[in-house]
């Protein structure tokens, strides 16, 4: 497979023998496929190979087929979620100077368009290969402002054999999207069933817990991809609904930390499943895993680079302008190195996130992701946060990704955040923001003095925040910029 225009040719070939399926049983088709390719060569529209179309992304199957068709042409998909507002999508739109917009089952020009010059003419429309451009995806934007990360068809096609590998699938699997498909996982699990043949369902309501156990039991899924905050509101529930998890064999995670305590809650039920923690970034989908088999003798591991990709954990010189790489248990930034890796942000002025170390040739890159860890004397990695969130409090340096994992082991706890802030004296100090399984005064008691016998006081956060809910951000990560904004206030 060269492109990903070559899945759009094998559903319409009809040789592609997986499925992709709503909740209703509605499947992707051939005549679908045929449907959103006219619509997009309408005249009018004067697409061609290299412009970038905005898909208002609903959990349906005509947006993906608007997607593969707009491969098939040569165009960048850049999407957005389905509810977003107008002002949001106008600023993505104009940033990538996408052409045109896919919304309400309809493609339409964008007035922000600003015509460009092109630096070669074709008497036919060239071949769609691996270079393209494939993906323009923007971050959520939940540690700043979102930015446009380009990734080819190389890119995404590189990612696929990888994580479909290490995740063992089968032309028999049956995942549950729950993620919208703006974002990159949620898009991913729909690939997964177009590259590997299996089946996604596509979970296209609002997310409820209730109704998406059930969904599991009554859709026979084997494969659950799932955030933190999912996996903990699904695990609270699953004894109260009681779903026949039976086929359910492997959790996936991404966008935090699967805590001890919620692992073991959904082993508990259901003793069979595999759960595999990982650890990536869009700039480069994904950098770790961990074998489902090692989830006790290596917990709060991320594992050891996926198939195809190097990491290394550098402290740079700045005098030197050099990279040494860490010692065993050493704390440092993570690179990483391989095709998966992005080409560049759109904006290339973009500020924050993850950036990009040129080496002797075009491909010979390494990319700095801002993430901390430390790697032990077996090759397992582990996450400490993110480098600009590291916390000196008192002269000790304390790292969030750290505080909440232990945190996230109380059985009071239902979700936990550890922040940076500042005290009335200007100094640095940690915050914890928790969201307990029950917000009762004598619940908050007993967590302070569980926090008190289980943590140094060296180490422990200067304040406690108690909250009824800690917002999340359109992918069901926590909303650190909101709890961020709110601590200042």
């Amino acid at each position: 497979m060269f492109s990903l225009a070559d899945l759009f040719d094998k559903v319409l070939a009809k040789s592609w023998h997986g499925s992709l399926e709503s909740l209703t049983g509605e499947k992707l088709t051939a005549s679908q496929c045929e449907e959103a390719l006219d619509l997009l060569k309408q005249e009018s529209l004067g697409l061609s190979n290299g412009d970038r179309i905005v898909v208002r992304a609903h959990n349906d199957i005509f947006t993906v087929a608007v997607m593969l068709a707009a491969w098939r042409l040569g165009l960048a998909v850049v999407p957005v979620k389905g509810d977003a507002s107008e002002a949001a999508v106008q600023s993505v739109a104009s940033d990538c100077n996408a052409k045109v917009i896919f919304k309400d089952g309809d493609v339409v020009s964008l007035e922000t368009y600003r015509s460009e010059q092109k630096r070669i003419e074709f008497c036919v429309p060239p071949r769609v290969t691996g270079v393209d451009l494939a993906l323009i995806i923007y971050t959520s934007g939940s540690t700043g402002r979102p930015k446009g990360i380009m990734l080819t068809h190389q890119n995404v096609l590189t990612s696929l054999e990888s994580i479909t590998q290490y995740l063992r699938l089968t032309e028999q699997d049956r995942i549950l999207c729950l993620s919208p498909l703006s974002f990159d996982y949620g898009l991913y699990q729909v690939l997964f069933a177009l590259y590997k043949e299996c089946t996604t369902v596509l979970y296209d309501k609002s997310f409820n817990p209730i109704h998406a156990l059930k969904a599991l039991s009554e859709n026979k899924i084997t494969i659950l991809p799932i955030v933190p905050a999912m996996g903990a509101a699904l695990v609270k529930l699953v004894s109260l609904v009681k779903p026949d998890l039976s086929l359910l064999k492997s959790i996936t995670n991404t966008g935090g930390h699967l805590s001890e305590y919620v692992i073991r809650a959904w082993k508990e039920y259901c003793s069979q499943l595999n759960i595999f923690s990982m650890y990536g970034l869009t700039e480069c989908k994904r950098a770790m895993y961990l074998e489902p088999e090692l989830w006790e003798e290596k917990m709060g591991s991320v594992g050891k680079p996926i198939p195809g990709l190097d990491a290394r954990i550098f402290q740079y010189d700045s005098d030197a302008d050099s990279y040494r790489e860490v010692a065993e248990n050493e704390v440092g930034e993570l690179y990483v190195r391989g095709s998966a890796v992005m080409q560049a942000y759109y904006d290339p002025n973009a500020q924050g996130g993850a950036t990009i170390v040129h080496g002797l040739y075009r491909d010979d890159n390494w990319l700095a992701t801002g993430d901390l860890f430390s790697r032990d004397n077996e090759g397992f990695y582990y996450f400490k946060g993110r480098s600009k969130d590291l916390i000196k409090q008192a002269g000790f340096c304390l790292f969030p990704k750290d505080l909440e994992n232990l945190i996230d082991t109380c059985p009071l706890v239902h979700l936990s955040v550890v922040m940076g802030s500042k005290d009335k004296f200007q100094s640095e100090i940690a915050v914890c923001v928790v969201e307990l399984n029950e917000n009762t005064q004598d619940s908050q008691q007993k967590f302070k003095v569980w926090l008190k016998e289980n943590l140094d006081a060296d180490y422990a956060p200067r304040e406690i925040k108690f909250a009824e809910t800690i917002q999340l951000t359109a992918n069901s990560k926590v909303d650190r910029k909101l709890l961020q904004q709110e601590l200042q206030t």
